[in-house]
């Protein structure tokens, strides 16, 4: 098997020096590393590849036996196993490889921070609550800096170590037997400074964004639930994690129905009348009427329970049900007739009522006593 050309891998000349060869393997490696390029299998060979020549040539024995022989160990050439090559490092070894004279891997674990949360509202209607429906957000978010990658910086070399704190990100006083730690004051706790910032992020490694999502609201929601979108907030900064986007669902009052959990409260007026005899409603549940029984003789708040036809329940349980209180009108006025009705009523019933023509007993007693 041909013996393959590290140099010409790395596109350096065969006297580079090992400053040239770790900065042409920082600018591949970043350009072809697999996280960077997920799916591309010609790109994960590639930085396997860069890999390979980059720990042949920055190994000054192997380097020598390299342009010696062709290959770091004679007699095994085009076997990167033979220098202990087994596949790539995931990103955090590889970063660590880039900027380890930077960033030690305590220092980048405390730059890398969790996006922040975003809080979003949205407002439906009570029918749409009911059903279920689909909303469209527009939000602006940061989002990491494609042109840096989130870095900050294009380039490795635009980062330097913060010479007040040595990289340390704090600097240290001692006051009799204690040692007293603070916030670096020339880096502000980073550790580093950047001597050219991405034109575009200007170093904060993130940019804002508008993005447009769909959020599925679930047919039962409540007023005031937040749906959690795991992922979809703020980039982190340095290799965090992305915070969440919650969406605080806010449901329109409906003029005819109002919600008990679960249950559907719907309160029509009926006469007294059809409270005494009984009578047919028709309820207008959203797609569809409902028509239900008043027996006769309602009682005040007495309550026509239809099972099945309340709010679905957001934990997969059975459905609420719809809960029909009619509400007794007493008309203030009467005509007439109505008036000579009711009395005639009153009379079979032997019941006193009070009229124009007739006093109460509460009126007799009065009189009586006076």
């Amino acid at each position: 098997m041909a013996a393959k050309d590290y140099y010409a891998i790395l596109g350096i000349a065969r006297n580079a020096t090992q400053d040239d060869v770790k900065r042409a393997y920082r600018r591949l490696a970043l350009q072809y590393h697999p996280d960077k390029n997920p799916g591309n299998r010609e790109a994960e060979e590639r930085f396997k590849e860069i890999t390979e020549a980059y720990q042949v040539l920055s190994d000054p024995s192997k380097r020598a036996a390299y342009d010696r022989f062709g290959t770091a160990e004679p007699g095994r050439a085009g076997n990167a196993h033979s220098w202990g090559f087994d596949g790539f490092s995931p990103f955090s070894d590889i970063f660590e490889e880039f900027f380890g004279d930077i960033f030690g891997s305590r220092k980048r674990e405390s730059r890398a921070k969790r996006g922040e949360d975003i809080l979003h509202r949205v407002s439906i209607s009570f029918g749409e609550a009911l059903k279920g429906t689909i909303v469209n957000l527009k939000l602006k978010r940061r989002e990491i800096c494609s042109q840096c990658r989130g870095l900050g910086a294009v380039n490795p070399e635009d980062y330097v170590t913060c010479s007040h704190c040595g990289g340390q990100g704090r600097v240290y006083y001692r006051q009799g037997f204690f040692s007293v730690s603070r916030t670096c004051p020339q880096c502000g706790g980073e550790g580093i400074i950047l001597k050219n910032p991405c034109s575009r992020c200007h170093g904060q490694g993130r940019v804002v964004q508008e993005r447009k999502i769909k959020v599925n609201i679930p047919a039962g929601i409540e007023d005031g639930l937040r749906i959690r979108l795991m992922g979809e907030g703020e980039a982190g900064i340095y290799g965090g994690e992305p915070g969440d986007l919650y969406v605080e669902v806010r449901v329109k009052e409906d003029p005819l129905f109002h919600r008990d959990g679960k249950n559907l409260i719907y309160e029509p007026e009926i006469s007294y009348v059809q409270a005494i005899l009984g009578t047919y409603l028709e309820v207008p549940l959203l797609d569809e009427m409902i028509e239900i029984t008043v027996p006769s003789g309602l009682q005040p708040g007495e309550v026509i329970k239809i099972k099945g036809k309340g709010m679905p329940s957001l934990n997969g349980s059975k459905r609420g049900d719809l809960l029909v209180r009619p509400r007794i009108v007493i008309p203030q006025r009467l005509s007439p007739r109505e008036k000579e009705l009711l009395e005639e009523i009153a009379d079979i019933r032997k019941e006193e009522t009070y009229t124009q023509d007739k006093k109460g007993i509460f009126s007799k007693v009065r009189e009586i006593i006076s």
